[in-house]
């Protein structure tokens, strides 16, 4: 597998506003190499068209590696790499320190393992009523998914409503649900979006 890494002049993670290097790592011989690297600059772009254009270019660069890691992510960022099935996971460090975990956490979605939610909660506040906030894992601050995390929720639970918190309404909404019996609403706010799902009534 390989893992990208936009990294600063000292070799530790930057972000997507500031100029730096992407390295593609692949695991060879038991130690992790760089395969390929680019520069990336942005600070000399300031319009939305310009940033977007950049991280298409970027996601074209990368190919078939669809994992990058950032030390921060913003919203536009993160949405522009989905788009591009593109994961995002925000580390601070350097890559030799993090890119054995992130490779075991690969191996546990491949393996259909259990998820650990760690402080990611899906809980009821009422009989059939249940709440989560992934504004964390939507800005890429976890290893897993929204789908990773609410698809097996929604297959194996019975529920009237989940109300769910988030940057933005998973696209994956759109395919999964209807399958399901569940259908969606969403409400915007100033920081947030609410969603709420629903169990189709026969």
């Amino acid at each position: 597998m390989e893992i990208a890494v936009l990294v600063d002049t000292q070799g530790k993670t930057s972000g997507f506003e500031r100029d730096g290097v992407v390295k593609v790592y692949a695991r060879k011989n038991g130690e992790w190499t760089v395969q390929r690297s680019a520069p990336y600059r942005i600070e000399d772009k300031s319009s939305a068209r310009e940033l977007r254009k950049c991280l298409q270019e970027l996601c074209e660069w990368l190919a078939d590696c669809k994992i990058v890691v950032v030390n921060r992510i913003r919203g536009v960022q993160y949405i522009a790499l989905e788009e591009c099935q593109i994961s995002m996971l925000q580390i601070e460090g350097r890559p030799e320190e993090f890119l054995n975990d992130i490779q075991e956490c690969e191996q546990h979605r491949r393996l259909e393992r259990k998820i650990p939610l760690e402080y990611v909660a899906i809980s009821e506040q009422r009989p059939g009523c249940f709440y989560t906030d992934l504004r964390d894992v939507m800005n890429g601050k976890t290893s897993y998914s929204s789908k990773q995390i609410l698809l097996p929720f929604f297959k194996e639970n019975s529920f009237e409503v989940l109300e769910m918190l988030c940057d933005h309404v998973p696209k994956w909404f759109d395919d999964e649900l209807p399958p399901l019996g569940l259908s969606s609403r969403a409400e915007q706010f100033k920081d947030c979006v609410k969603v709420k799902i629903y169990a189709e009534r026969s």
